[in-house]
């Protein structure tokens, strides 16, 4: 029986700080897919929206197959350097590669050669991050077993969500979206090489600072039997704790991830945003998530992780779908000063709930790893961190996958001859209103169906004290009967 000693609950700031270096790693890439990639297959490499929407979604079944199984290695390996640090190491230079390939799509491909190459270097991203990324999430609960303290440790992590999108935002914009290249394939070409940079530089940060903590942590022994892999599933979905919050999880982040996919469609196009005022509503996207740091701080001191989600995401969905509404309504005038103010108090609301979310989320995933722990006697981290990426992974598989089948239904296109003054044609109107109601309400509906699962989730502060209390016991006693 293997349990981390409580005492050894509240690792140095030092390595914190990072630790949550690493989260830059998923933050950079997921930004940088989310916010650019759709637009520039559909808009400058002529890709279909049903045609890019299956890549995503290829690219995700795949993942979902693999996931698990990367995962239970990682728990199950042993070696002179950890169970985590060398599958994260082995991650990163294949995972820069693929994203600089991915925003550098030769020219001269054909429709199947296009479609193929798109698909092999999302496929190799999306994997080399789960190599990277399931260890490293694992962590999160080996570092400390503290019901508090995880969600000091994933306010960290938060806190280079933030960062790891700053980085990516700000550079991407600077370069996609000033002037007139937001159709220029050369633009996201150099977009590719530093979201490339962005991985190599949190991730190799992140092993440095942490290598020697990790390696000092008490390692699980050797299991002389283990539950076969289909067992291992199944006791996953026996627990309640585990089900409602992967599948509150997947229901948040497709909505999100389809808002995401959609920003720069809708600001264009159903906002009549400028194309150089577009920086601005994606930018401010950061500023809430710094805002979301302290917020949570303080809202989780006092309410119980669930409740900080139930209000993410009472706040995000509520005014999305008003002001989306409204809009469609004609009481809203798009196109003026008041309709970018409020898609900017937008931003900042989705960027404060996307840091409770996650802070929460990954809090309260670690304390599944104790109930699991406490229900079947073994502790599978990274498998848990799986199934959770698996739901992360939503926002650009299935999120993008229904944006862009999504785009086709409604016959949207902004494909043609420029007009005067150089900028592509606008679509219908009626395209248009539907492309206000997939950005606005659609993702919202999903966000609310999340509540009833999100209110039953089981593990609260004083649920965990008992499992805890529980496996110190069992942990003392299989020690008593060793000696």
């Amino acid at each position: 029986m293997f349990h981390i000693d409580a005492s050894a609950g509240k690792p140095p700031l030092s390595v914190k700080i990072m630790y949550g270096s690493g989260q830059g790693v998923d933050a950079a890439t997921q930004v940088g897919l989310n916010t650019f990639l759709l637009y520039y297959l559909t808009a400058v490499c002529g890709f279909s929206g049903s045609a890019a929407g299956l890549v995503f979604f290829l690219s995700l079944t795949l993942d979902a197959l693999l996931d698990p199984l990367i995962g239970r290695t990682s728990d199950r390996y042993r070696s002179r350097w950890g169970r985590r640090l060398p599958f994260m190491a082995a991650a990163l230079v294949p995972m820069a590669g693929s994203a600089f390939a991915i925003f550098s799509i030769p020219e001269g491909l054909g429709e199947a050669g296009l479609f193929l190459y798109v698909l092999l270097f999302n496929v190799a991203l999306r994997l080399a991050l789960s190599i990277f990324a399931l260890p490293y999430a694992a962590l999160t609960a080996e570092l400390s077993d503290d019901y508090g303290e995880r969600s000091a440790i994933s306010g960290f992590r938060a806190l280079f969500i933030f960062l790891g999108t700053l980085a990516c935002l700000i550079p991407g914009s600077a370069v996609i979206l000033s002037g007139d290249k937001l159709q220029s394939p050369d633009a996201y070409r150099l977009f590719g090489v530093w979201l490339a940079l962005l991985i190599l530089l949190f991730g190799t940060a992140c092993l440095a600072g942490i290598r020697r903590t990790v390696l000092a942590l008490p390692t699980p022994p050797v299991e002389e039997t283990s539950p076969r892999f289909v067992t291992e599933l199944a006791n996953l979905v026996r627990n309640a704790a585990f089900v409602r919050l992967f599948a509150a999880a997947v229901l948040v982040l497709v909505g999100q991830g389809i808002t995401l996919a959609l920003n720069i469609h809708a600001f264009r196009y159903f906002w009549h945003v400028s194309a150089d005022q577009l920086q601005l509503p994606l930018m401010v996207l950061v500023v809430g998530q710094a805002l979301g740091l302290p917020v949570a701080g303080l809202l989780l001191r006092v309410v119980e992780k669930r409740s900080g989600i139930v209000c993410a995401v009472i706040g995000t969905a509520g005014y999305t779908v008003m002001i989306a509404l409204l809009a469609l309504a004609g009481v809203l005038p798009v196109g003026t000063n008041l309709s970018l103010a409020l898609l900017v108090a937008n931003a900042i609301i989705l960027g404060a709930a996307s840091t409770l979310f996650v802070i929460c989320l990954f809090s309260m995933m670690a304390d599944a790893v104790d109930e699991h722990d406490y229900l079947f006697g073994v502790r599978r981290e990274a498998l848990y961190a799986a199934a959770l990426m698996l739901g992360i992974k939503a926002a650009t598989g299935i999120g993008g996958f229904v944006a862009g089948v999504g785009l086709q239904f409604i016959g949207f296109s902004a494909q043609g001859p420029a007009n005067a003054a150089g900028q592509p044609p606008f679509p219908g109107v009626e395209a248009i209103n539907h492309l206000g109601l997939l950005w606005g309400a659609l993702p919202s509906l999903l966000l609310f169906s999340s509540l009833p699962l999100l209110l039953r989730y089981p593990v609260t502060r004083t649920r965990h004290a008992f499992v805890i209390e529980e496996l110190d016991k069992r942990a003392s006693g299989a020690a008593a009967q060793g000696q």
